[in-house]
């Protein structure tokens, strides 16, 4: 277990390393910029850590909006059970969906199961965005669960 923590802790370091020395290259004019080589493992990391980034967005997500739910934006205030059940929902949909989810990671590959995962998020957050019932929240809720799902099964065999 040790191994795999220090592994992606070098996989991060690798990822700044990286980043720093994109960013301190000097560019006499902006078409520089496109000619210069950049390696494929930064945008294969960066896309990793913005998958990760989307998975703590997500599970952390209801702490805030709990806080806003009591505003005059519902036509019904939801009740406390209510808001326990929205922040739990991703938890729990992923539960499910990470062994609805693990044969189609080996059918479809990680890249595209990456993908898959992005357009859940966005299906979800987006369902979020313009609800204003409180079941459609469920629902917003549920889908970025499934996205959450997918990444959690994505990324851990990309770091393998």
């Amino acid at each position: 277990r040790s191994h795999y923590f220090i592994q992606s802790n070098l996989r991060m370091l690798t990822l700044l390393a990286n980043i720093v020395k994109l960013t301190s290259m000097r560019f006499e004019k902006i078409e520089d910029l496109a000619t210069q080589p950049v390696n494929p493992a930064l945008w294969i990391s960066l896309g990793a850590s913005v998958s990760g980034c989307l998975m703590g967005i997500t599970v952390a997500f209801s702490a805030s909006a709990i806080a806003d739910m009591d505003n005059d934006y519902f036509v019904k205030p939801p009740t406390v059970d209510q808001k326990m059940w929205f922040s739990a929902m991703p938890a729990l949909v992923s539960l499910v969906s990470g062994l609805l989810f693990g044969r189609l990671v080996n059918l479809i590959g990680k890249k595209h199961s990456l993908m898959l995962s992005a357009i859940l998020y966005f299906t979800g957050y987006s369902v979020i965005a313009y609800s204003k019932d409180f079941i459609l929240l469920f629902v917003g809720r549920a889908i970025t669960g499934l996205g959450l799902g997918l990444t959690c099964l994505s990324l851990s065999v990309n770091i393998d």
